[in-house]
């Protein structure tokens, strides 16, 4: 397995249609973004900053579906679920590729993305990034040293219900779909959905703020 990090500027997230949604978040300090899921129509996010974002602002963002505000001892965390643009126009989410995408960090005029895989699927993934007419600077191409997946937090039984839920439009606002109707799709128990994706959102969360 390899670990490659390449960088997008500011021109290639507008070529992504997120460059409004990062520009507010490194304007209060971004720190660090994580991918809790992601695939079409959108991602669920943690984002961390040094400042809290209006409240307006936020919320004033075309590409912010839904957000609320986690507790933080320092700065600011934010769950939020984004709508990307390009994943309309033919780019395929990390999560339905065979590389997986580990951090994203501010760097310079943009940001820096990690991505973990075999070497032949990230030369195939960074290509696909040049076809939505962006040009990724290939910062590092490194062996890859241990996993930092947050998914690893949650159990395979929790992951299978939190990713049917996300699938299902349970995230969305307002919400697309009952824990009684995962249920029926997963042939479990209410209370059984229910209590994984508790379990599910705390331990994400948990291995996130912890890190930070």
């Amino acid at each position: 397995m390899r670990e490659a990090t390449i960088h997008l500027s500011s021109e290639e997230l507008a070529a992504f249609g997120i460059e409004a949604f990062v520009s507010s978040v490194r304007a209060a300090g971004l720190e660090q973004i994580t991918e809790l899921q992601c695939q079409r129509p959108g991602c669920l996010l943690v984002v961390e900053v040094a400042a809290p974002i209006p409240d307006a602002q936020l919320s004033g963002l075309d590409n912010v579906e839904w957000w609320e505000e986690l507790d933080r001892e320092r700065g600011a965390t934010y769950l939020c679920k984004l709508a990307v643009p390009a994943f309309d126009e033919g780019f395929t989410p990390h999560h339905e590729t065979a590389v997986s995408q580990s951090e994203i960090e501010p760097a310079g005029d943009g940001i820096d993305v990690t991505l973990v895989g075999s070497h032949e699927r990230l030369a195939a993934r960074v290509r696909e990034y040049g076809a939505t007419g962006t040009e990724p600077l290939l910062r590092t191409l490194t062996e890859y040293r241990g996993p930092s997946d947050p998914l690893e937090a949650v159990t395979e039984r929790q992951r299978d219900v939190l990713e049917t839920a996300f699938e299902m439009g349970y995230f969305e606002v307002p919400k697309g779909t009952t824990t009684d109707e995962i249920a029926v799709e997963l042939d479990l128990d209410p209370s059984t959905v229910r209590e994984h994706l508790q379990r599910a959102q705390r331990n994400l969360l948990t291995n996130v703020l912890d890190s930070a």
